[in-house]
């Protein structure tokens, strides 16, 4: 069984050898001190279980002690030997600390049965102070542990988004190829659609997203034959138009059902590219609002950097000029007037894509 260690704080030498021999066949060491200056240069470099302290003393009474001693942590319990048996004695060592009581002369039954149960409680409070230590440290463990895989998840993640937004971007590239597309430059594309959310206050994650699920506008370009991609549109009879119009349903086939943010938005900008604000267009005639946010982003965006291709000196004046003019036709007005009433934010965005 472990030994107990007492550390006995009393300045009369008689009261400490007597409480010594009462206890000199238990399992308690005591280690004693003449006043409270003693008592605190002892506890520097020795912990214990227990402490017996005199409150009248000399150099430093018990009352400074407890003032001394009461933020060391851990800290045993304190249990005071006093003649002075009155309240407001008994209230000021407990507001400094004190967590029993003993009065002097001493009984030995009761001394006993009071450092028994002041021990218990002290052998309590070391368990759970260990355990709270085991605890912390396992907790340290698995949180360090949880660190170095949220930054290898976040390392992953990373690569898996650049390759994602390399294999979408190469993708296009195919369907850019189909009926002239090729030349509309995806990149400037990507990049006007995200940019025209953002300064139509989009969210910030749906901004993002636009630039990659604005570049699979024509997907369904390769869902054609061959010999109707390659056939000049006048040359086209109306059954060949039909088809050839119907890209736009085959593409948007393709995100049907998705639940990803991206992959919804996909499945708008390829469904509803075609169709026009005033609802003349393809392949359901939307119109106004019923056309999805990104759909319109992207048909303003698309006659943006087709205007810049076009006219590639002073584009600012061709481009402002476009959207006037195709403004609640193919395009939403609100887009227009956003873009139309912020001069400087619209030349930014065409000396950014240029």
């Amino acid at each position: 069984m472990t030994m107990s260690k007492v550390l006995l704080v009393d300045d009369e030498k008689n009261n400490r050898n007597s409480i010594i021999r009462l206890f000199e066949d238990s399992d308690f060491t005591f280690v004693q001190a003449e006043h409270g200056q003693d008592a605190l240069d002892i506890l520097e470099t020795n912990s214990f279980d227990l402490i017996l302290l005199d409150i009248k003393m000399p150099v430093m009474d018990g009352f400074e002690f407890l003032k001394r001693f009461a933020n060391v942590q851990p800290r045993p319990p304190i249990c005071i030997m006093t003649a002075f048996n009155d309240a407001e004695t008994r209230r000021k060592a407990i507001h400094l600390g004190a967590d029993d009581f003993i009065n002097k002369p001493l009984d030995p039954i009761e001394l006993e049965t009071r450092i028994i149960s002041l021990l218990r409680i002290s052998r309590y409070q070391q368990e759970l102070n260990h355990f709270n230590k085991m605890l912390e440290s396992l907790v340290a463990d698995r949180t360090k542990e949880l660190r170095e895989t949220y930054e290898k998840l976040k390392v992953t993640e990373k690569q898996n988004s650049r390759a994602y937004r390399d294999m979408i971007t190469r993708i296009a590239k195919l369907a850019g190829y189909r009926h002239g597309s090729a030349d509309i430059d995806p990149r400037k594309l990507s990049l006007c659609v995200a940019a025209l959310g953002w300064i139509c206050d989009l969210p910030v994650d749906e901004s993002e997203n636009l630039s990659l699920s604005a570049l699979v506008f024509n997907i369904g370009l390769l869902s054609l034959p061959d010999k109707l991609c390659d056939t000049p549109i006048e040359n086209l009879n109306k059954d060949q138009m039909t088809v050839l119009l119907s890209y736009t349903i085959k593409g948007a086939e393709i995100f049907e059902g998705a639940t990803s943010n991206l992959l919804k938005q996909a499945y708008h900008i390829c469904l509803s590219h075609r169709e026009n604000f005033d609802g003349s267009g393809y392949p359901y005639r939307k119109k106004g609002t019923d056309i999805p946010i990104e759909a319109r982003l992207h048909a303003a965006a698309y006659l943006i950097v087709e205007t810049m291709g076009r006219f590639p000196e002073q584009p600012l004046s061709h481009v402002e000029n476009a959207l006037r003019d195709h403004s609640g036709v193919q395009l939403d007005p609100f887009i227009v007037e956003t873009l139309l009433s912020n001069p400087d934010t619209l030349s930014d965005l065409l000396e950014q894509l240029s």
